[in-house]
Formats: structure tokens, sequence, C-alpha cells
């Protein structure tokens, strides 16, 4: 585990990278005092990590932060709810508070509710089976396993909606602060490929630190980026950044050109799926927009994009004057009603990668006229380590006779990295959240 340290001059602030300096994903950046830390996310790692980590390398990885150098005033505050920032949640000590932005926690509790819920299903199916060949043992199995789990996904159910939160700032409003001991952290709303993404002003003993958190500038939201930054982003000590892109050539273009893309080739074929994340707002508007454009009506499948969907249109539908308002139709199997009308007047589909339906209803239909719009990561489906861990993205791709990629990454450019860094002009820049060898 690569670890970073400094101690910032003339103060006695300690800024320690537990994990990220050398790789994108898993990141624990803490900021200590005499009296106090905060650690500004504590993520798992990604599938293909370098340095992959068991669950229990993780507690013990938690257990050691957790022992070494505590402090009267601690807590971890998390940028945003992807796993590789949030994942680690459960470790964290009962007696240490944990932050979060309001969408942030209600995209947790929708997904880990979900969890719960296809828990109960494979469990009380096994323990019926069971049942059916009177096998008594059997059922005791699983029966016990089917409690043990219950359990467990109840107190990470309940360890999330205990989860201290905050609103996002409205427009033009003076953004709220909270104190950890005697660290002040401010949170400033901020554009990445999830909904309630931020990023945080620190200062402690007159000192100025600036986390992104991951951010980009090309997302329907990133043009308050840089006013935000001129804004409060001043006298910065240190500027921890992000640095995804540093060594890839991953395509920045903006979620309008993904749209507009997206429109031509709905417009080209009658029935379209779309592969995207269910937690991605940008995403999920550029794709309804370009339904919109090309006159198709707009389906999904996917229970989590269901719920998602509905979280986002009661926060942002208003604000947003309608661009994150969602009212799709839900298609729960092949059986569903209503796909015997989809099929008869074309359709876009949006689907994640672990749902079959979208799969099946496409069976029956004219290849030719069936195009699947890939708009996730290339590397998912081209790196063979990636399709190693998990294969259903290039599957999914194989199965379609036309595919067409069209993304846009969820992460700054390295001239959105220049940019803020030389809006920001901080005394001292830290890199994480990027691949082994990459440079500023």
């Amino acid at each position: 585990m690569a670890n970073y340290q400094t101690t910032m001059k003339n103060s006695n602030v300690v800024i320690t990278v537990h994990r990220g300096i050398d790789q994108i994903g898993g990141c624990i950046t803490e900021i200590s005092t005499e009296t106090s830390r905060v650690f500004v996310d504590f993520g798992q790692n990604l599938p293909g990590c370098a340095e992959p980590k068991t669950t229990l390398q993780d507690k013990a990885l938690v257990a050691r932060i957790f022992a070494n150098n505590p402090k009267p005033h601690q807590a971890v505050v998390y940028t945003h709810a992807h796993e590789d920032h949030v994942g680690l949640f459960d470790l964290i000590p009962t007696d240490v508070p944990q932050y979060i932005g309001k969408g942030g926690q209600e995209l947790l509790l929708a997904r880990y509710e979900l969890i719960k819920k296809q828990d109960i299903l494979f469990s009380k199916v096994g323990i019926l089976v069971a049942k059916n060949l009177n096998d008594d043992e059997r059922q005791k199995q699983k029966q016990e396993h089917y409690n043990k789990t219950l359990k467990e996904d109840n107190r990470r159910i309940d360890k999330i909606k205990h989860f201290h939160t905050w609103e996002r700032t409205k427009p033009h409003a003076q953004p709220q602060s909270f104190m950890i001991g005697n660290i002040r952290i401010t949170p400033f709303w901020n554009c990445h490929s999830i909904y309630d993404s931020y990023m945080f002003l620190i200062e402690a003993d007159s000192k100025r630190i600036w986390h992104t958190g991951d951010y980009r500038d090309h997302g329907y939201m990133g043009k308050g980026l840089y006013p935000t930054l001129r804004r409060y982003a001043t006298d910065i000590d240190v500027l921890i950044t992000e640095g995804t892109t540093l060594k890839r050539d991953d395509l920045c273009i903006h979620e309008r050109e993904v749209s507009r893309r997206m429109a031509c080739m709905m417009e080209a074929f009658k029935y379209v799926v779309v592969l995207a994340s269910a937690t991605d707002i940008e995403r999920l508007a550029a794709i309804k927009e370009a339904a919109k454009k090309s006159n198709k009506e707009l389906y999904i499948c996917s229970g989590m994009m269901s719920r998602a969907m509905k979280i986002f249109t009661q926060r942002e539908a208003d604000v947003s004057k309608g661009l994150f308002e969602f009212h799709p139709k839900f298609v729960k199997d092949c059986d569903d009603p209503k796909v015997k009308n989809m099929c008869q007047k074309g359709f876009v589909l949006v689907t994640g990668v672990h749902q079959p339906t979208a799969e099946h209803i496409c069976e029956d239909l004219p290849a030719s006229e069936v195009l699947l719009i890939y708009s996730a990561w290339d590397g998912y489906y081209k790196d063979p380590t990636q399709v190693k861990l998990n294969p259903r993205y290039k599957i999914t791709r194989e199965l379609y006779h036309n595919v067409v990629d069209i993304h846009t990454s969820g992460h700054a450019s390295r001239a959105c990295i220049k940019k803020v860094i030389d809006i920001v002009k901080p005394k001292e820049v830290i890199c994480i959240h990027k691949e082994a060898g990459a440079e500023l």
C-alpha cells in the first residue's frame, strides 16, 4: 500500500494519503491536527487494482488506520457514493461519524435496500427448494444463512441511515460548513459521473486545503466548476486533485455531444439498447434527450435505475428545468405486456450490464434493426484483466450485431486539471486517484 505523508509548513497539520497515490480508486486521505482528524473517502479497491484486497485485508487495514494516532475528534467525509470512494463505510468504527451529501445517502440506501430485496428472494427460493426435497438439514442451513444475511443487510442499511448529511447549496447561496474538532469542512457541489458529488475546502490551523474529489468540466453541471474555484478556492496551501486520465486517452467530449451522437444513431435504428450506469444522472439525461429527439419511447429494465431516476426527479426536476426529470416506462421481463407495443413501435431501452431483460427482448427481433449503444468505459471490454474480472461487458457487446461506443469520461481531462491548478494557484499539489507513474 502506497503511503504519502507531509506536514504543512508552520503548522501542526499533517496530510496522509493512505491509499490512492498510485492507483485509481480505493482512496483514503487523512488530514489531521493535534486534536482532530478527517478522512476524505474510505474506498474499496477497484477490480483489477494493482493491490487487490480481500475482506479480511480490508478489515485489517481499517482497524490499523484507526488504531494508529487516534484523535479526540475524528470523522469520515465522502466526496460521492461510488464504491471506490465509499465502499468501506461498513467497516468504520461505530463511534466515528460519517458524512455524505443527502443525495448520495439516498443512492446508497436505494442500492443496499435492493441488495436486501434480492438476498431475501434468493434465500427464500433456497429454503423452499430444500423444503420440497424434504432435506431438513439443508433447510436449516439455508434458514441460518438467510438470517445471517438479512442481519448484515439491515446493519449496513441502518449505518447508512445514521450518516450525517448536508443538502446541496442553492444557487448564489453561501455554502454551509461543519466542524470536526478544530477542522472546518465546506462541501461544494461537483460534476462527476454519479449524482451528488462534492469537492471540499478543509481549513485547519490557518491552513487551507482544497480536495477536488473526482470532477470534470464537460458534463451538464460542469459549468459551475471554474466559477466556484475562482470564488472560493483562494489562498490555498495544498490542492489535492484527482488524476484519473493522466495516463489514459479517455475521450472527454461534452454530455451534449454524447446526446447528439446518440440521437443520430437512434434515428437510424428501430430498436436501440443503451448500456449505461444507473447512478449517472447526466448520462441518463443525455440518453433521455436523445430518445426524445429521435421520437422514441424511453424504457428501462433496471430496478436500481428506476429507484435512482425517482430520486433524481424528486430532487432535481424543478431546479434543472426538466433536464433531470425522468418518467420512463419500466419493463420487468420479456412477459411484460409493454413488450409487444415496444416491438411494434420501436424503442430506446436503457439497461445495466447485469440485466438480461434487454437481451431476451431483442432475441426475436431482426438483428439488422437492433443497435447496442455502449456508453461505459471501454476498458471493461478491451483490457484483458477487466474482462477476466467481469466478462459481462464484453459478453453483452458480442450479443449484438450492431454496436457503437458513445461515451465520455466522468473524470477531468489533462487540460481541465491544468486549468484547475492555474486557477487555484496552490503552494503545493498532491495528485491522487491516478495510475502509478502518472505525472501532472
